[in-house]
């Protein structure tokens, strides 16, 4: 399985994300969107949710017999397991559950054929036996707790067809601020994947949302030949590469925060040639990023975020090879999105490749 193959990858250098441990010790107009503001309070009644999955460790089983069909399958890798959601114009994206990140995105494109547009990898953990997958997409999610005690995302629902959207919900709660709630909708359309997520604020002070983030690894055929298109005058703050985290505080601590050289993009057709690591604070709510070596393209839009975070490793890696990628993804990572009591936050991520 194409997970499971093995790669020595250096990542001292690379802005990681949340990783996934396969060995587990315990125009976006028309598209139909769940709220009209990211926003919302909370009815005074709210009804229950449906059943849900089982309690970690999964039972493969249990979720074939009940949420398997309409474009959705599953597959045991171990300890957990990945759920595959495919349309029938061959569109694919795989989830790893518990984890929540999604290690692939397959989409037809121009020529008739089937191209990946994620980046993933696997690697070993030092002096560990543990396998950990990297890249994809996921939420840049930790838990308020010092331990190491990974709270998992549960598997809530499935639901559409699979001639034209595969949608899945995952849940999960903080489990040392118990009045968290965050859920995870991932919507597989023909030609878009949208990540939507959401933390429910139940407690009776406000919270801040501190370093969220929805990180994407876009695989490139290399970074000269990769272009971001639409962030002209858009400002930007410099920053080393660094791992997005999310944390959620009660009441009005505040942290300082550290910032470095910022500026304003002067190109319309940003070329990724170079190592950079940058959060565009003032960017439109979608841009394109061009890949003339692979001839295909991806719109990248957001909701809710005010901030793009984008990296490039530059012309340092082999050009044509699976270290070929950049990271571009929505973030909130030097303004916490405030959250006031018995209310809802969203925040999406949208991929869209126009190229079929």
């Amino acid at each position: 399985m194409a997970l499971l193959h093995s790669m020595n990858v250096s990542h001292s250098t690379f802005p990681l994300n949340r990783s996934s441990k396969i060995l587990l010790s315990s125009n976006f107009a028309s598209l139909p969107l769940q709220f009209n503001t990211n926003v919302k309070r909370l009815e005074s009644s709210v009804p229950p949710p449906a059943a849900a999955s089982p309690a970690f460790p999964i039972d493969i089983e249990y979720l074939r017999r009940e949420f398997s069909g309409n474009g959705a399958t599953f597959e045991d890798i171990g300890e957990t397991c990945i759920a595959k959601l495919k349309l029938d114009n061959g569109s694919s994206a795989n989830v790893m559950l518990t984890r929540g990140m999604i290690t692939s995105y397959k989409v037809r494109v121009w020529h008739g054929g089937k191209v990946e547009l994620l980046h993933t990898w696997v690697e070993q953990e030092e002096e560990e036996e543990d396998v950990v997958i990297r890249g994809g997409v996921s939420s840049a999610f930790i838990s308020s707790s010092d331990s190491d005690e990974i709270n998992e995302w549960r598997l809530q629902g499935i639901s559409g067809v699979s001639k034209d959207c595969v949608q899945m919900e995952l849940r999960r709660s903080d489990k040392k601020i118990k009045e968290i709630e965050l859920k995870q909708i991932i919507s597989l359309r023909e030609e878009t994947l949208s990540i939507e997520l959401f933390v429910t604020n139940k407690g009776i002070s406000p919270i801040r949302l501190e370093g969220c983030s929805l990180v994407s690894y876009l695989t490139v055929s290399t970074p000269e030949a990769t272009y971001a298109v639409g962030l002209e005058g858009s400002d930007f703050v410099e920053t080393t590469p660094f791992l997005p985290r999310f944390r959620v505080v009660q009441g009005e601590d505040e942290e300082e925060k550290t910032t470095g050289f910022g500026g304003e993009e002067e190109s319309n057709y940003k070329q990724l040639n170079e190592e950079m690591s940058r959060i565009y604070t003032f960017a439109p709510k979608s841009f394109t990023v061009i890949d003339r070596g692979r001839r295909n393209s991806v719109i990248v839009g957001r909701e809710g975020f005010e901030e793009v975070y984008m990296y490039s490793p530059g012309s340092r890696l082999e050009s044509y090879t699976k270290s070929a990628y950049v990271c571009i993804g929505p973030s909130s990572l030097l303004n916490p999105i405030s959250l006031e009591p018995a209310c809802v936050w969203r925040g999406v991520l949208h991929l869209h490749n126009p190229n079929s």
